[in-house]
């Protein structure tokens, strides 16, 4: 893949690439790496459908075989779903949001939601669902979880993830019976929190997977930010970039983060390779707990 700042484009495959490796989401077979449709949302800048869809099939062709989306990214589980109804052994994994209404949601609105989104994404399963709670002070995520628990039941789900959950009610879910696959988080070279906070150790003793958000930075780490100021509010134009800003300075500011860039930029050259196949292939390889890393495209 070649870098772009805030998203990543595939290029043509040869013979003589190397293929993508896969791994197992319980049932699932899924690329390691996945191409992430966030981008897709609006928040983005603008972008053509058509061309969407096609930067889809060359990355399936590529052996990226499995996209992420959620129903809060905009019309991007439409998008995908035209492209997985051309390519239906691609793997359209998305995500249950819940913000509003967390005292009230019952079990025909979840049902409802599902469908919908079958239909948006053109499957008759959808095969993965990451489960997101916005507030655990509501203490209904165990409920909600087991409704979605009662879908996979049903045939509407194949599997169960969930996202951003912190490893106290990633926890409580498994305790209540809940069937979660993978936890979808920010991990980075920037934010190590899944590896320090013992969820990645959890997450291997009890079968989680985790699935990482991040990676790049959106395009931060990558040879158009080395020996560069940092970027102002002009150069931060979309919503990734604005997100991993924050993260960047969390990880200590820009000064350090150029010192990274510079030891990343050094192992990059030496394995003929981007600083952003660097930063990929740190998470993959930082814990045995991560089974992919997404990877914004459009």
């Amino acid at each position: 893949f070649s870098g772009l700042a805030g998203g990543y484009t595939a290029v043509e495959a040869t013979a003589v690439d190397v293929s993508v490796p896969t791994t197992s989401l319980g049932s699932l077979k899924i690329s390691r790496t996945i191409q992430g449709y966030w981008q897709l949302a609006g928040i983005h800048g603008a972008y053509n459908e058509a061309d969407a869809v096609e930067n889809m099939r060359r990355h399936f062709s590529a052996g990226v075989t499995t996209l992420d989306t959620a129903d809060i990214y905009g019309p991007s589980e439409l998008i995908v779903g035209k492209f997985v109804g051309e390519q239906p052994s691609a793997v359209p994994c998305t995500k249950f949001c819940c913000f509003r209404g967390l005292q009230t949601i019952e079990m025909d609105e979840v049902r409802a939601r599902v469908r919908k989104q079958c239909e948006r994404l053109k499957v008759d399963a959808l095969p993965l669902v990451a489960f997101f709670w916005a507030d655990y002070s509501v203490r209904r995520y165990v409920d909600v979880a087991l409704m979605l628990t009662k879908l996979r039941e049903e045939g509407l789900i194949k599997e169960i993830g969930v996202t951003n959950f912190d490893l106290k009610r990633l926890k409580e879910l498994k305790e209540a019976g809940v069937p979660v696959v993978s936890n979808q988080v920010e991990l980075s070279l920037f934010d190590s929190r899944p590896l320090q906070s013992g969820m990645a150790d959890w997450c291997v003793a009890n079968g989680v997977k985790l699935i990482a958000f991040g990676t790049v930075a959106g395009g931060l780490l990558s040879e158009k930010y080395l020996n560069a100021p940092a970027p102002g509010s002009a150069q931060l134009d979309n919503a990734s970039l604005r997100k991993y800003a924050g993260t960047c300075a969390r990880f200590g500011g820009w000064e350090l983060a150029q010192e990274l860039l510079k030891t990343m930029d050094g192992i990059a050259r030496k394995h003929s390779v981007s600083i952003a196949n660097v930063a990929q292939r740190y998470v993959l390889q930082c814990s045995p707990a991560v089974g992919a890393v997404l990877v914004g495209v459009r």
